[in-house]
């Protein structure tokens, strides 16, 4: 299953709303919303958030030389 077929199983059908399924763990990692132990959270938001946070997220796994399958920790502050 993808991300977007658990936002439409939480959130019902969405399409044409501009909005985009973001989902935690980040689909990027092996623990994403469609692997792991099926502990995840899908919100919709705006597709140009979802795009801004998915560069961020890049752009700490390449300034911080993650590769794959390095472990990490994210500690979610305010």
């Amino acid at each position: 299953m993808v991300p977007g077929d658990r936002c439409k199983k939480v959130w019902g059908d969405y399409t044409g709303s501009g909005l985009e399924c973001d989902e935690y763990p980040f689909a990027s990692t092996e623990e994403g919303s469609t692997k792991g132990d099926k502990r995840f959270s899908v919100r919709l938001i705006t597709g140009t958030d979802n795009r801004k946070g998915g560069a961020r997220l890049n752009e700490v796994y390449t300034l911080n030389r993650v590769l794959n399958g390095d472990p990490f920790y994210v500690k979610i502050t305010n």
